[in-house]
């Protein structure tokens, strides 16, 4: 009980060292709390940071491969354009000559052939289309379209008309077809030579 009673007198000796003891114990309990806990939000964030800057870099690869395929679906359609899609003037008689070989070489012998020629303002490519009428047996005709397919020349076969002969026993077809291609520009004086009047597109 002295003890107590010194203890008790002397207060003022140890009652202020003792609430700063309290208060820094306190304290730091606080500042290590919220140092941790900021500690784990940045560590969040960082890692938030990361994932964003490896997504950002996988559209970035993403972009950069489409950028070059646009690069060279440019390229492919300049060559397009400049050797299978030529001047009017250098490639519509080499066209037709190879169309009628090729219908000759499957042993038919194009009849009535007529022209249609339609130019596409939003590409300014013109297209050119030769129909004409054949006859011959199945084979023939399959032929010729195969023949036709694996031309050099930019040949479409657009349209295929089979029309079977009256006589039933007959193993021969009318056939109307029609090959279509493109060029570049129009050759006014040429097409005047065929007959031929151009048809503006929308």
């Amino acid at each position: 009980m002295k003890g107590q009673g010194v203890w008790w007198r002397l207060w003022y000796v140890w009652l202020i060292p003792g609430l700063l003891v309290a208060l820094n114990v306190v304290w730091l309990a606080g500042v290590r709390g919220a140092v941790l806990g900021r500690g784990s939000l940045l560590t969040r964030q960082v890692e938030t940071a990361e994932g964003e800057v490896a997504r950002l870099a996988s559209h970035q690869a993403h972009l950069q491969r489409t950028e070059e395929q646009l690069a060279g679906l440019k390229g492919d359609l300049a060559v397009l354009r400049e050797e299978q899609l030529g001047k009017m003037s250098a490639r519509l008689v080499p066209f037709l000559t190879d169309v009628v070989q090729r219908a000759e070489q499957s042993g038919l012998r194009p009849e009535r052939i007529g022209y249609t020629v339609q130019r596409d303002e939003k590409t300014g490519l013109v297209g050119f289309s030769a129909s004409y009428n054949v006859t011959g047996g199945y084979e023939q005709i399959r032929e010729c379209v195969s023949q036709l397919e694996s031309s050099p020349q930019f040949i479409i076969v657009e349209r295929l008309g089979l029309r079977g002969q009256d006589d039933a026993s007959s193993l021969t077809v009318d056939v109307q077809l029609t090959v279509q291609t493109f060029f570049s520009d129009t050759d006014e004086k040429l097409l005047k030579e065929l007959g031929v009047e151009v048809v503006r597109g929308e």
